[in-house]
């Protein structure tokens, strides 16, 4: 899994104005931290997204309630970071940086000294913001593209004769666009344009722009424009399910799920192979054949189903490798995997068998006379299980979040039951991706973690959410956190 820094993790678009002489602007200081992460400025808000504790924060501005842009402020910042076409900038004067904080320094409790300034008074009096967003990021094909086109005047007079155009990159356009209209002082319009996609693909991202011109109460044309883009759905989606419990020798069956989620024929590759200490059962692969590796060619919505059947020499907790997917589109080869790994846990057997034993004849020199009866000892034995782990608690509550924040750490402890030492590592099943990309243990997402324990003894490891900033989301969500031990030398 790809590490995000923190200034990778926003798209941030900056613009840098120059600085006119005759600008004024009213500026003031204020002081962010996670237990004042909202500050206001008249009309405009600003509020915290995230501390890296590395000298940057991430901050979202908003005006009148309405999202106008994000940026990152560094620690000392040499320059102003310009928003709403210019009317106002912000810089970062003192941001945590826990490499130079002393040593008894809490790097907890990030803060961010800022400078926000806003023009005193407008130069230009028909001046107009203009943003663009959509329903999604990412459709199906024959998916409806949504885009939401808000136009504010931030002047101080009515603008008239504002005219927008469209540049929809091959997009269709369903519908008109609306005609020349006007705004009156600190108002705004939504537009709702409608899109598809067109039949013949020629690549698997595009750009809708909207540009948008008026005239000023001084007579001069003036023009923006902004951007969105868009992309297609990858159109494969692959399951992988096997046997999850066997004996050495046992026949364990493993079955491969691959549909074509999209409108359009796909030609697919499909790569799988065997766990360690297995042996594939010939005959019994899919298509006859002798190895896990597949070509096929997938209409609209069609799913295939393969399979094969495989023997386990080796007694322990044997992890599943992903089975891979590679097809071509648009000139460009694309590939997926299975969406989870799979543990097989294989176990040494124990049976007792009944015998008779033959009666002993005494020598014709021994005692005649012998017991009527025999002796008996009561025998009984429990046998323990070679791996196993118990997790406490059962339920991790992380409380009420927004998209970016982060929950208090709920500690959990794992206990090594088993008799081997144990390699733990974590896995996560959810409706959808919230705790696949948010979910912390022990400082690690979900898919590193891992912590080796020694059989009889536990570790105490904690759990945090942070949700995406891009998180879409709303109500609960509500996702299984489970543990696999592997057992190790």
């Amino acid at each position: 899994m790809i590490k995000k820094i923190l200034i990778l993790a926003f798209f941030i678009i900056t613009l840098a104005f120059p600085t006119a002489s005759a600008t004024e602007w009213d500026s003031a200081t204020f002081t962010l931290s996670l237990e004042n992460p909202v500050v206001s400025k008249g009309d405009y808000k600003i509020n915290v997204v995230e501390f890296d504790g590395y000298g940057m924060v991430a901050i979202n501005v908003s005006c009148n309630g309405v999202f106008i842009g994000n940026t990152v402020l560094t620690n000392n910042d040499s320059n102003w970071n310009y928003l709403d076409n210019g009317r106002i900038r912000l810089k970062g004067i003192n941001v945590t940086d826990q490499r130079i904080l002393p040593i008894y320094g809490s790097v907890y409790s990030p803060r961010a000294e800022i400078v926000f300034a806003t023009e005193k008074s407008s130069k230009n009096p028909g001046s107009l913001a203009l943003s663009i967003s959509t329903d999604k990021d990412e459709y199906l094909i024959d998916q409806q593209i949504i885009a939401t086109v808000r136009i504010r005047n931030i002047g101080e007079v009515k603008v008239d004769e504002i005219h927008l155009d469209v540049d929809a990159d091959g997009l269709t356009i369903q519908g008109d666009l609306p005609s020349t209209f006007g705004l009156y002082e600190g108002t705004y319009r939504s537009e709702e344009i409608k899109l598809r996609f067109p039949a013949a693909l020629q690549k698997g991202f595009y750009n809708i722009s909207v540009n948008m011109s008026w005239i000023d109460a001084h007579g001069t044309r003036n023009f923006l424009t902004e951007s969105n883009m868009v992309s297609i759905t990858q159109p494969i989606k692959i399951y992988k399910s096997t046997t999850n419990e066997a004996n050495p020798g046992q026949t364990v069956y493993t079955s491969i799920s691959v549909e074509n989620i999209q409108s359009r024929t796909v030609r697919v590759r499909l790569d799988d192979a065997l766990p360690i200490f297995f042996t594939l059962i010939n005959g019994t692969v899919t298509d006859n054949k002798q190895d896990l590796n597949w070509e096929f060619v997938l209409a609209p919505r069609e799913r295939k189903v393969l399979s094969y059947q495989m023997i386990p020499e080796q007694v322990g907790a044997h992890r599943v490798p992903q089975v891979h997917a590679t097809w071509n589109l648009w000139g460009e080869e694309y590939t997926n995997s299975s969406d989870s790994d799979n543990i097989i846990a294989v176990y040494q057997g124990v049976s007792f068998l009944e015998r008779d034993f033959p009666e002993a004849i005494p020598a014709p020199d021994e005692i005649a006379e012998v017991s009527s009866t025999s002796p008996e000892i009561s025998m009984s034995a429990t046998i323990r299980s070679a791996i196993s782990i118990e997790v406490t608690p059962d339920k991790l509550d992380f409380g009420k979040l927004a998209p970016g924040d982060a929950s208090k750490r709920n500690d959990i402890v794992i206990k090594n039951n088993g008799t081997f030492s144990i390699f733990v590592t974590a896995d996560v099943a959810e409706a959808g991706d919230l705790y696949k990309q948010g979910l912390d243990i022990e400082g690690n997402s979900c898919e590193s973690f891992n912590v080796n324990i020694v059989n009889n003894l536990s570790k105490t490891q904690y759990v945090a959410l942070k949700v995406p900033k891009t998180y879409e989301g709303v109500g609960s969500k509500e996702g299984t956190l489970m543990f696999w031990a592997e057992g190790v030398n």
